[in-house]
């Protein structure tokens, strides 16, 4: 099978978590004897089959917000889109908010009733790196509905992240849709049964879209350990700050931990450390913006993650038929 994939960022280059989620995909399919071309922005990469079998799109507007990145001025040209379109039906995968909003994160949490809370404050040079002088909600640009409503499946990360971006999208028109569950490697993160020394556990980037205020309210007194980099601007003023660990390192914090703590400010669409961290045995301490706790599954069960992927691959290959 021939498979087109046109992502904002390269994969194999980039390691971010929505990264590392299509690359697994990538590497899976191809593992499976499809011949996946990839064309990308960063770094700019043009490969497309002229007769693929299917289309996969993911993340197209995953636009950085500095001036180094240049935004959305590096993005992909509407032509090209509408070429890569044309040349079969297509998938599209989210693992983010990124293709229904043009700004960091979800600043609205799904709740626009007075149109973008955010735009209207934005100084010039950011308005400059979005391309958007406008007011309006990203969700409204008619290559974002076109994406959304003219695909032959919607790929989600969560039933959270289902239910925010069909809210944005407010469409009766919108195709099937397909939730990916975290994946996982069940043999890197289980609950090893060991003596538990850490009372609180937070893990990610330590700043406001991932809870920092709410953690320093709830648990500020407490000796909470913080692990990974910090966003720009910030010093934690509290608990104790490990700074960046490995990612092999990770299970074994996890399981020294009793209590996992994951308040995010904004809707994340997954969460994945959540599911990581219920895998190695924490208790996890959460709010209603984690994607992971809105699946109807235990997610401390390695059942739960077996054949992710291949189930995937396996509900394209249905489309493609």
């Amino acid at each position: 099978m021939r498979i087109n994939v046109v992502s904002f960022l390269d994969p194999r280059v980039y390691n971010g978590g929505g990264e590392m989620i299509s690359r697994c995909l990538i590497e899976v399919g191809e593992s499976r004897g499809y011949d996946i071309r990839l064309s990308a922005v960063r770094p700019r990469r043009r490969s497309l089959h002229d007769s693929p079998h299917l289309s996969l799109f993911i993340d197209v507007f995953n636009h950085a917000h500095s001036v180094k990145s240049l935004g959305a001025w590096r993005a992909f040209g509407d032509g090209f889109l509408e070429d890569a379109i044309a040349r079969a039906p297509f998938v599209h995968l989210t693992n983010a908010y990124a293709d229904v909003c043009n700004l960091p994160y979800l600043p609205c949490s799904g709740d626009r009733p007075n149109g973008c809370p955010v735009k209207p404050t934005l100084n010039v040079v950011r308005q400059f790196l979005m391309r958007d002088w406008s007011h309006d909600c990203f969700v409204q640009q008619p290559m974002v509905r076109r994406l959304y409503e003219q695909s032959a499946l919607n790929v989600y990360l969560s039933p959270l992240h289902r239910r925010i971006t069909e809210s944005l999208l407010g469409s009766n028109r919108l195709p099937p849709s397909y939730i990916l569950k975290p994946m996982i490697d069940t043999a890197q993160f289980f609950n090893e049964g060991r003596a538990r020394d850490i009372e609180y556990l937070f893990v990610g980037v330590v700043g406001e879209a991932k809870g920092l205020s709410a953690m320093r309210e709830q648990y500020g007194h407490t000796d909470i350990h913080l692990i990974g980099r910090c966003a720009p601007g910030v010093k934690p003023n509290f608990g104790r700050y490990l700074g960046p660990v490995s990612y092999d390192e990770v299970p074994r914090y996890m399981n020294r931990a009793k209590n996992f703590v994951f308040l995010p400010r904004w809707p994340e669409p997954q969460g994945r450390v959540v599911a990581e961290a219920a895998l190695c045995g924490c208790r996890i301490i959460g709010n209603q913006n984690v994607g992971a706790l809105s699946f109807d599954m235990d997610l401390a069960d390695p059942r739960s993650y077996h054949g992710v992927e291949n189930k995937f691959w396996i509900r394209l290959e249905e489309l493609a038929q």
